[in-house]
């Protein structure tokens, strides 16, 4: 046997242990990415992106395989996903496309009704809004903030939710046709939130008030404008909270940190028992 032929038989040998270990390395990173897709996050039941997953809209992309995935910036409407993308959330692009005929519409009575998510990662939970496309939109426009109606909140303080979360709300009793439903479930240990649209064909329910009594189940309003301070939010200049009885503005970013218990050179200032003018 020659040296050259030795030399050939102890390339290929390598050759193979180079090949077989990039295979391996690939299916690894098949199977993590998997695990990560597996683990993530919530939808809403019916939800457009639901409703892709079950079969009933179709022409949809990969959000089949993964509906509780439409994750992107939280603190919407004031931050969050674009314009355009908040059905998306930037990431699903089928999901943003936008027509009167596009979607499967669920059919929606106004009045009391209860949405469910399911969720298959538990976050610490800062709220669930409901948000609803207002009379006059145009369903044939890609979705913006300025469509978008607050009418549903749900506030949870760091909570971490349960597998199902149900929601009571009342759905606005004073618009019929199709309208775009937007829930938004914001991350309190991350900056991100959770994105899901609700395509309803909606009637006007006879037995139901046009508008609720003011702190109906869901009530937006029932909070007032100040939010209690919780441990695992972020505070940024100028953020007013309540908290044991007083009213407390941050100087400066802050987390973690109780109001009345740093000190006066802390981040908190002391406003009063009433709320800032």
């Amino acid at each position: 046997m020659t040296a050259e032929v030795i030399i050939d038989r102890k390339y290929s040998k390598i050759k193979m242990f180079l090949v077989a270990a990039g295979t391996m390395l690939v299916m690894l990173a098949c199977s993590t990415l998997f695990a990560d897709s597996a683990s993530a996050h919530g939808h809403v039941v019916d939800s457009r992106a639901d409703l892709c997953a079950k079969g009933e809209n179709v022409n949809c992309g990969r959000i089949i395989y993964e509906p509780f995935s439409i994750e992107g910036r939280g603190d919407f409407p004031e931050f969050g996903v674009p314009d355009g993308k908040i059905a998306s959330a930037g990431i699903f692009l089928e999901l943003d496309e936008q027509s009167s005929t596009r979607w499967k519409k669920v059919n929606m009575k106004g009045g009391e009704h209860t949405f469910h998510w399911k969720i298959v990662a538990n976050h610490s939970t800062n709220t669930w809004d409901y948000y609803i496309t207002k009379k006059g939109w145009d369903p044939n426009q890609p979705l913006k903030r300025s469509d978008l109606e607050l009418f549903c909140r749900y506030i949870d303080d760091g909570a971490i939710p349960p597998n199902d979360v149900y929601n009571d709300c009342f759905i606005p009793n004073d618009r019929e046709g199709y309208y775009v439903i937007v829930a938004v479930w914001d991350i309190a240990d991350t900056p991100n939130a959770f994105y899901q649209v609700m395509d309803v064909n909606l009637s006007i329910n006879p037995n139901a008030p046009a508008t609720p009594q003011p702190g109906f189940p869901g009530d937006p309003n029932r909070f007032g404008e100040y939010l209690v301070w919780n441990t695992i939010r972020i505070y940024n200049t100028g953020d007013v909270v309540f908290h044991n009885g007083q009213f407390w503005e941050a100087l400066w970013w802050t987390q973690g940190q109780e109001p009345g218990t740093t000190g006066q050179h802390g981040p908190w200032k002391l406003l009063g028992d009433t709320p800032p003018q």
